[in-house]
């Protein structure tokens, strides 16, 4: 809830007379299947179809001086949209469970993780405030693919599936690579508007513009066929057949939409967020205290959250669940900042 003020914050710093520094934590994370921590771990927890997981993580140090903005970032990256009969398939593969249905298969893969500076600067036009940023990031890690098949019902998984697949490590085949760092680049924009009298509205647009380049990059083009399937999507000589080797790669991620509409006599504020599947409204009511700033929101997406933030601090968490472990939608922000 607190994602889109605290990116403003971070890159625009419109309070600030000389400068600052900071650092920041922030993890935005949400699962339809499962549990966020299983789709790390395993599918072994409370399961229902879904049809998309998302993260975006990223720690943060930076300096702000007069309207300039100069941050180092470490960013942990990953979004999954499938087919719910592709979460149904991949559970009883994780849990060796019998099928009785046959299900389409459709998976696409976009993850990596990555080291990046980024540059902004913060331009004022009569009412509005414009924060453009531009990052480079080195890619040690990355995994981009998609996965297109059916799957058969019986006793036994069976599945066949056409694969095109781009990795740094291949975690289907174990075809062996050594390929190089990738490298992105991603610019942002951060809007607000101050012309009401009692309204106050930003926005963040991130990864507005992105792309990926992963030169020699590991790949595989081929067919997998698991068990017995009975309706074949293709062919292939044992388990698995096709082409494998490395070549450059490029790609890009959807754009993530951060709006927030405040008013301000109640401290009372709305908000959506939206990236590719994913979608969250939201609504927040905060009070002044001696200690800061206390806040407390709710959302569509069953999350319930708690914030403390001042000029130089903040900390937010928003869950689904009491226990971390099992929430399926966690959003966590943790900032600490010196302006002068």
């Amino acid at each position: 809830m607190r994602h889109s003020l605290l990116m403003l914050t971070l890159m625009s710093s419109p309070a600030l007379a000389g400068g600052g520094v900071y650092s920041s934590l922030t993890l935005h994370s949400s699962s339809e299947p499962v549990p966020v921590s299983d789709m790390v771990s395993g599918w072994d927890g409370d399961f229902n179809p879904g049809t998309y997981a998302y993260a975006d993580g990223r720690i943060t140090f930076g300096v702000d001086y007069d309207s300039w903005h100069l941050s180092q970032e470490q960013r942990w990256y990953y979004y999954l949209k499938f087919s719910k009969g592709t979460s149904v398939f991949y559970r009883n593969l994780e849990q060796n469970l019998a099928s009785d249905e046959e299900y389409d298969l459709d998976l696409s893969v976009k993850s990596f993780r990555g080291q990046g500076i980024r540059l902004g600067k913060t331009m004022n036009f009569a009412d509005w405030q414009l924060t453009p940023s531009f990052a480079y990031y080195r890619i040690s890690e990355y995994q981009f693919g998609q996965l297109q098949g059916v799957s058969s019902a019986g006793s036994e998984v069976s599945a066949s599936a056409t694969l095109n697949y781009y990795f740094d490590e291949d975690k289907i085949l174990e075809y062996q690579v050594d390929v190089p760092d990738g490298h992105g680049f991603s610019a942002d924009l951060a809007i607000a508007y101050n012309g009401f009298t009692d309204w106050q509205l930003s926005a963040t647009l991130s990864d507005l513009v992105n792309y990926w380049l992963l030169p020699d990059a590991g790949y595989t083009t081929g067919c997998i066929n698991l068990g017995d399937s009975s309706s074949s999507v293709c062919s292939s000589s044992g388990s698995a057949s096709g082409r494998s080797g490395q070549d450059d790669y490029s790609t890009q991620i959807p754009v993530t939409l951060d709006a927030e509409a405040r008013y301000e006599p109640y401290a009372l504020s709305v908000a959506g967020y939206v990236h590719g599947r994913y979608r969250r409204l939201s609504l927040m009511k905060s009070w002044s205290s001696p200690a800061g700033n206390l806040g407390v929101s709710v959302h569509t997406t069953n999350q319930f959250g708690l914030h403390w933030f001042s000029r130089y601090h903040e900390l937010s968490l928003i869950s689904d669940d009491q226990r971390l472990h099992s929430a399926r939608d966690l959003q966590m922000n943790l900032r600490l900042g010196w302006y002068w």
